[in-house]
């Protein structure tokens, strides 16, 4: 499977809440909140984001502390940090000032990306140390997460009148399905098993993308592009509720 990212309507709605959010008129509102289920794409998507920008980008984690939090945003931003939450603090501060000055002079975008938000979603102390860093600086921080983090961020009023921009991440349509593969596949694939692939993925990129794999490997072993007939029998993929194998079928 090639290595490479494609855009789908998912990206396309990220990008376009990205620039709305730069647009806002309410200079504290510079949060965004991603949501969706797992396997819709998001990780992907901001990662691809934030390397193609050059952003600082975190993945929460379980038990997360505020200065726990703090030093791997130093570490993303290459500074040994202090030992103290104060001095922590006053250089995440500097750092990022710093960032969005130069961004600022280059004509580009500078954001912080949270991934995995859902760690921490109940976790007001370093909420509001986020929360604390957007303000002073009126930088966006793109906050990522599962399909139930927009209700669990909004409930602290402080946290969700900032969130200037939402973005929800939806199932594959067909269109995007069709470009995914013609991306990412290195194998033709005719229209039949392609439509066979798009309603057994359920509009997961991470169970189209196993999909992919499984007709790739058939493919290298047959000439032309991959039909459904020529598959028939053959495992796509495995369904996501039952985790039972999905079969091809004429």
């Amino acid at each position: 499977m090639r290595n490479k990212f494609v855009k789908t309507s998912n990206t396309m709605r990220f990008l376009s809440g990205v620039s709305a959010l730069q647009d806002r008129g309410a200079v504290e509102a510079c949060l965004m909140v991603v949501d969706g289920l797992p396997g819709l794409g998001k990780t992907e998507t901001v990662q691809w984001w934030a390397t193609q920008q050059g952003l600082v980008f975190l993945r929460a984690k379980q038990g997360w502390t505020p200065s726990w939090m703090l030093r791997e945003l130093l570490a993303e931003l290459s500074i040994a940090p202090a030992y103290s939450f104060e001095k922590l603090y006053r250089q995440s501060l500097e750092a990022l000032a710093a960032r969005s000055r130069l961004a600022s002079q280059e004509g580009s975008t500078f954001a912080v990306v949270v991934d995995e938000i859902d760690h921490i979603a109940r976790r007001t102390d370093c909420l509001e140390t986020l929360r604390d860093l957007s303000d002073m600086l009126e930088i966006p921080f793109v906050l990522v997460g599962m399909d139930r983090v927009r209700a669990s961020l909004t409930r602290y009023r402080q946290i969700g009148s900032r969130v200037g921009q939402f973005c929800e991440f939806r199932p594959l349509t067909a269109e995007d399905s069709r470009a995914l593969v013609d991306g990412l596949c290195e194998v033709a694939v005719a229209d039949c098993l392609m439509d066979t692939l798009h309603r057994s993925c359920g509009g997961f990129a991470r169970e189209l993308k196993e999909g992919i794999r499984a007709i790739e490997r058939f493919g290298r072993r047959n000439s032309g592009a991959v039909t459904a007939a020529a598959m028939a029998g053959q495992v796509l993929l495995n369904d996501r509720a039952s985790g039972r194998p999905v079969l091809v079928r004429e």
